[in-house]
């Protein structure tokens, strides 16, 4: 395709399924017809099957949170609770919960498996929405590889915070599990590269971000209605994906890609590591013995009914 006019490339927008150059007010391109709902891409996408267009990390993370979430109401379903009841505490420490304790010994690894445990099932269902229609147009753009690093990254920010905060700040008591601060992730991810880039989108998508984490975060926890964000894994996922967006709206060389693949699958292969630890943890098992954690209603739980 032959460059346009000078100032054409700073005042348009590539079609992520095709690569045509379109207007930056359309809507849809004009040669496939395809939405126009994701930034320009600017580096090249990882080569092969993790073209980001395919949407194979975010096809790969959901499925690993789909498995998670199944093997959590087979296990509630065999301790006799219902799908739609709230689950006990052991049930989120078995599967990867990060449980905040003090005095007792922290498990590192809960940092990383907490992001694919869930609260129930509209907390898993509103998560894996929000993740869809936010890796339409964060995946196509970074590429597939970059993507799945970037969540990983953000959601062990996220938690990391949060533990901070539960230790350092505010200590208490706290089980929080839930993707949503790896979303929040995939939100600054878009936010980052779009300030990168001058592209005057970021002020739509900055002020969604302080509408779900000041009015409806800081509210709901205010409102004292027994549902309890945790605004301090939203906010380190969206600044941690933030730096990133903004480091790889950067043009990248082809010569790194092969490095870039290498720790998508790394940081997947972490993930499906630090679940396996989980099953394997004592903590669960104590709590699922010891009388009254198990009926704990943890101070720190992140979106029971969250709805992002």
């Amino acid at each position: 395709m032959t460059a346009g006019p000078p100032g054409e490339r700073g005042r348009s927008l590539h079609c992520a399924r095709c690569s045509a150059l379109n207007g930056r007010d359309f809507d849809r391109c004009i040669r496939c017809g395809a939405p126009l709902l994701a930034p320009a891409v600017h580096a090249a996408p990882a080569r092969g099957r993790l073209d980001g267009r395919s949407l194979l990390a975010t096809k790969v993370l959901v499925g690993i949170t789909a498995f998670v979430f199944v093997g959590q109401m087979v296990a509630a379903h065999a301790r006799g609770l219902g799908l739609l009841s709230g689950w006990d505490a052991s049930n989120y420490l078995r599967f990867g919960a990060l449980l905040i304790l003090p005095g007792a010994s922290f498990e590192p690894f809960r940092l990383l498996s907490a992001v694919f445990v869930h609260m129930g099932v509209l907390h898993f269902a509103m998560n894996m929405m929000t993740l869809g229609m936010l890796a339409r147009a964060a995946e196509p753009a970074v590429g597939s590889a970059r993507f799945a690093i970037a969540y990983v990254i953000t959601g062990l920010f996220g938690f990391a915070a949060s533990a901070g905060w539960n230790i350092l700040v505010q200590p208490e008591v706290v089980c929080t599990a839930g993707a949503s601060g790896a979303v929040f992730g995939v939100m600054g991810l878009l936010l980052g590269w779009l300030v990168r880039r001058r592209d005057p989108r970021w002020k739509d998508l900055a002020l969604q971000a302080v509408f779900y984490i000041v009015l409806f975060g800081f509210v709901v926890n205010a409102s004292n209605t027994g549902i309890r964000i945790n605004n301090a894994a939203h906010i380190g996922g969206l600044i941690s994906g933030a730096l990133l967006g903004a480091i790889y709206a950067v043009p990248g060389r082809r010569r790194y890609e092969g490095v870039v693949n290498a720790g998508a699958l790394a940081g997947v292969l972490a993930c499906v590591a630090a679940l396996a630890l989980a099953q394997r943890s004592p903590i669960w098992r104590a709590a699922e013995s010891l009388e009254g954690l198990s009926e704990l209603e943890p101070p720190g739980i992140e979106e029971r009914l969250e709805q992002p």
